[in-house]
């Protein structure tokens, strides 16, 4: 019987590990360089031809990659639904870049794919679903949802509301399906009485259509009555061909008792995305496709591939996203997911609190899943956001006019800092006045 002798590695330095250099890399990402505008014009016009070195890349790209003025771990930051990483996805992301493994090759990568598999037995349950898998970001999670609704339950049109996301409609024209908008109410959420006319319209339409509902809009975080939507189509005897749940925003409230009731009915969709680089503290391109019939979505996403693979799904080679949510997981618990998030929501109920005590301010919504939309009445809106600063506050759009929009994905937010600085800029006699409290904005 043979065997295979052990061979020395041929020593080449990009290939073996730089310690004190990773250490300095990890290092500049807890504590970032200044930034340096002119960084970008020491960077070559053209591809390089010769390096400059391990040790000079870093301190160039560190430059450029990590500005302070964006980081997310601003005490201060309240402008994206984007959360702050937790120290320990980047020793996942180490580890996978270190390894890059494909999950592809499942006879390569067995107990990688096994704790994949488990993490996601580990969630799925959370949204009252069977099964699923990890992909890089809402998008492809919604497109993947919809092309098994499409061809395992024959849906040819999608109905959503004019507040979901902005991936559906892209993924109409990807997958060659009809969209239709039902109107919102003022607060974002589908208007089920629309929703009930058209079903009424055209009965037996209903089922070839996959209707979408969202859990926590893009712009006010508002969540579709699931709930009721689906009783109310039931109570008409009517049922589309598929159910699917957009919950990329909030989806994560399930890890809470506190907010969980939030999503009533999410359990009756066949299909639910959640984006877990928002509440789920993951890094970017990272999200969850879940199905409750696992039978019925395999049968359309699993395909035999060379070598004897499986590929589920759109994507043929994939790098593991399980490991930081498994660090996660394992490290806090559910509930310390849910504290996490929960603290979040809970600045912004601080917010929004310290604003109604103010008469020159009207709040537009309750930050029930942590998006507050609010304005001045006697400053320029715009010119307030421009104060607060882009880490700070972003443009919200309701009601045909200007808001200020700020999102507690934060855990480690400073709230009373944050009070603060809203409160200095709303009484700093330097920001321009509003010309007109009810202009309507230029859609």
């Amino acid at each position: 019987m043979g065997h295979v002798e052990e061979r020395a590695a041929i020593d080449n330095p990009a290939f073996t590990a730089d310690v004190q250099a990773l250490a300095h890399a990890v290092g500049l990402a807890i504590d970032p360089p200044v930034t340096d505008p002119l960084a970008l014009d020491a960077l070559p016009e053209s591809m390089p031809q010769e390096g400059i070195g391990p040790d000079a890349a870093i301190d160039l790209v560190a430059q450029i990659a990590l500005p302070e003025s964006s980081s997310l771990r601003d005490p201060l930051a309240a402008s994206r639904m984007a959360t702050p990483t937790p120290w320990l996805t980047w020793a996942a992301a180490v580890w996978a870049a270190a390894r890059s493994e494909n999950l592809l090759h499942k006879a390569d990568t067995p107990q990688v794919n096994a704790l994949q598999d488990r993490v996601v037995d580990w969630l799925a349950p959370l949204w009252g679903m069977e099964t699923g898998h990890l992909v890089p970001g809402g998008t492809i999670a919604n497109l993947t949802a919809l092309w098994a609704a499409r061809d395992g339950a024959g849906a040819t049109t999608i109905v959503t509301s004019e507040a979901a996301s902005v991936s559906v409609k892209k993924i109409s024209r990807v997958l060659g399906m009809p969209l239709i908008l039902i109107d919102s109410d003022p607060d974002e959420r589908i208007n089920l009485d629309a929703l009930i006319d058209f079903a009424r319209r055209d009965p037996d339409g209903m089922s070839r259509t996959v209707v979408v509902l969202t859990a926590g809009t893009q712009n006010t975080g508002a969540i579709d009555p699931l709930k009721d939507a689906m009783k109310g189509l039931a109570h008409l005897g009517l049922s589309p061909a598929w159910w699917h749940v957009d919950a990329s925003w909030a989806g994560p409230l399930a890890f809470s008792s506190r907010y969980r009731g939030l999503l009533k009915g999410i359990d009756d969709a066949d299909s639910v995305t959640v984006s877990t680089h928002k509440l789920m503290f993951q890094p970017t391109e990272s999200a969850l496709v879940l199905f409750r019939n696992a039978v019925r979505s395999d049968a359309v996403l699993e395909f035999a591939g060379p070598d004897n693979t499986t590929q589920i799904g759109l994507l043929g080679s994939r790098s593991d996203r399980s490991l930081a949510i498994a660090l996660l997981l394992l490290a806090y618990g559910q509930d310390g997911l849910a504290s996490w998030l929960e603290t979040g929501i809970g600045n912004m109920m601080t917010v929004a609190e310290a604003l109604h005590g103010r008469d020159d301010v009207e709040v537009f919504n309750s930050p029930t899943s942590g998006v507050l939309l609010w304005r001045p009445l006697l400053k320029d809106t715009d010119d307030v956001l421009a104060q607060l600063g882009a880490t700070v506050a972003g443009l919200g759009l309701a009601d045909g006019r200007h808001w200020v929009r700020q999102v507690g994905s934060n855990p480690i937010m400073d709230v009373d800092e944050l009070i603060e600085r809203i409160f200095h800029v709303l009484d700093d006699p330097e920001v321009e006045a509003a010309v007109d409290p009810t202009r309507t904005a230029e859609m």
